[in-house]
């Protein structure tokens, strides 16, 4: 992909925005998380656990999936700074991978369409695009990422008795990048395979 001067990352903006916000995190997860998908994980639940109860297979696969999502974000803003319509188009395959495993299909969708527009395309349309405006839609798609993901965390946090909530369903998921970092224990990794597939998908 051509070279020019690294826009400036969309973190710079979207951070500023994310702060006047409250993120409300719903009682209902519908439109977020495809329960249908997400409860065949939690399923296993009984088969990890013999004295059943216990919930530490699905989480951990969460857990997982958190650390992953983490990670790459951070890969994205690396990509969107360096122009790599390639690079991002990858992410996006490699996050959707990962998201569809566990039904968290806001953020699936958002990672389908980054996808196309790494390879400059808009398939909803079927149109060509270039690629500085392949680059400023992948900008917005990542500031509407994040914030979906934030409130899937948000609400599996709150599934899992991870976070505190305060009645209102308001404010859980800020500062959650910080936290994320601070999670240890994640046993399965969600989507391990997704990379060499994203590679042949390339």
């Amino acid at each position: 992909m051509a070279s020019s001067a690294p826009k400036a990352l969309p973190s710079e903006k979207a951070k500023a925005e994310q702060a006047k916000q409250k993120l409300e995190i719903p009682t209902d997860p519908e439109g977020i998380i495809d329960m249908e998908t997400f409860n065949q994980i939690r399923e296993m639940d009984d088969e990890d656990d013999e004295d059943g109860g216990g919930n530490e297979f699905s989480k951990s696969i969460v857990e997982g999936y958190f650390e992953q999502a983490e990670t790459t974000f951070k890969s994205m803003e690396d990509a969107f700074a360096a122009r790599d319509l390639t690079k991002l188009g990858a992410l996006g395959h490699f996050l959707k991978g990962s998201s569809a495993a566990l039904g968290i299909v806001k953020v699936q969708a958002t990672c389908e369409r980054m996808q196309h527009y790494g390879h400059c395309r808009d398939e909803e349309v079927g149109a060509d695009l270039s690629e500085d405006d392949a680059l400023a839609r992948i900008e917005r798609l990542l500031v509407d990422c994040k914030r979906d993901y934030r409130v899937a965390h948000g609400w599996l946090r709150r599934l899992y008795g991870d976070a505190a909530d305060d009645g209102d369903g308001e404010g859980e998921g800020e500062g959650d990048d910080a936290a994320l970092d601070e999670k240890e224990g994640a046993k399965v990794k969600v989507g391990e395979g997704e990379d060499a597939k994203a590679k042949e998908d390339k």
